[in-house]
């Protein structure tokens, strides 16, 4: 019974995912019906040159993001190749892009990097780098818009909706402050007893889709990281990067269109973009395309873009995702799984120093 209830829930998930971008897909052709020409002929008229920068920057963002999920993997002593890492990436892709479901790439993930009764190792890393990705794309959009407040008068007209509220000027630090202090303080909870106790008390007793149950099995996977300071780091320092690539993939796509927003809006709206299109939906699909047409194109923004050209590069950019998603469809045909040189289930993961860790140590 309990199997047919959780496979009950798992087809109303995927349905809602499915239904979900299939309204706002829909909705966004409805509204823009009269613009679709336009935007197509954009589409058609396209620049090679930026275009092909564009798909130079997603490789940089694979690469950078396989870096760092290495990075986090040899900390608990699972060793693999980057471009080994950088396949098994792209296969996530292809099951986060194209099937109703985001959690199917980072099972993929798990799978071919887990080693024999190393499971557990391998989905702490996993579920680190989501966090510490999350929290670097919100820390550089932090600091970005400082930059743009401090130095840009014109930067502090600047408006954003959510949920209905407006945001004005400062507000709109404020606004972002406030969510990179949220993630500074889930982060904490997974690395602090005292944290995961008070967490607990008020989650911990949830029974819907087992969020005490989740929780629990997070701290224990990412209490492992303590001692690895120096990878917590360089994986923080590698979020940057990766949401840089994807900032300077987006310019380059609204450019091949004739996009004149200045790249350091990029650097602001990009990350929240990224943070937005974690709504249930397959792989963001119609989240994304809203989110990009509703940041570019406020005539408060500095080279605005109109709506043709706005909703021509968020096609462009659906078509390059899912022409590298499409790709990881065809490793995930040809690519086997490979354990590197890891050590045998029970070796003890080493510093970098060539000493033992050690998990049990707690603050």
């Amino acid at each position: 019974m309990e199997r047919l209830n959780q496979r009950l829930k798992s087809v109303l998930s995927t349905l809602g995912r499915v239904l979900l971008s299939t309204l706002l897909l829909g909705l966004l052709a409805w509204l823009f019906r009269n613009k679709l020409g336009a935007s197509w002929r954009l589409i058609r008229a396209a620049q090679a040159g930026p275009l092909a920068l564009a798909a130079f920057w997603y490789v940089a963002f694979v690469i950078v993001s396989s870096w760092r999920w290495q990075v986090l993997l040899r900390a608990r002593g699972l060793r693999f190749g980057i471009f080994y890492l950088a396949r098994v990436f792209t296969i996530s892709l292809f099951f986060c892009k194209l099937l109703p479901t985001s959690i199917g790439g980072d099972v993929m993930r798990i799978a071919y990097t887990a080693p024999k009764d190393r499971t557990a190792d391998a989905f702490s890393a996993t579920l680190l780098d989501r966090l510490i990705g999350f929290t670097s794309l919100m820390f550089l959009a932090v600091v970005v818009a400082i930059g743009l407040f401090a130095t840009s008068a014109q930067s502090r007209a600047l408006e954003l909706a959510v949920a209905g509220i407006t945001f004005r000027g400062p507000g709109i630090l404020v606004l972002l402050c406030a969510g990179l202090a949220l993630l500074v303080l889930v982060t904490l909870a997974f690395f602090s007893d005292t944290g995961h106790r008070l967490v607990n008390r008020v989650f911990g007793r949830i029974r819907l889709l087992r969020l005490g149950e989740r929780l629990d099995r997070a701290y224990d996977a990412v209490k492992q990281y303590r001692h690895a300071r120096s990878a917590l780091l360089l994986s923080f320092a590698a979020g940057i990067g990766v949401q840089a690539t994807l900032a300077f993939s987006w310019s380059s796509v609204a450019r091949a269109i004739g996009g004149t927003v200045p790249l350091i809006y990029y650097f602001v709206f990009i990350p929240l973009l990224n943070i937005v299109v974690n709504i249930p939906t397959i792989g963001g699909l119609g989240v994304r395309e809203w989110a990009f047409v509703l940041f570019f194109t406020p005539a408060w923004l500095s080279g605005h873009l109109g709506q043709e050209p706005a909703l021509a590069s968020a096609l462009l950019f659906l078509a390059l995702d899912l022409v590298f998603a499409l790709a990881g469809g065809v490793l995930f045909a040809v690519t086997r799984r490979s354990f590197g040189d890891s050590p045998r289930p029970g070796t003890v993961p080493q510093k970098e120093d060539g000493s033992a860790t050690s998990s049990q140590t707690e603050y």
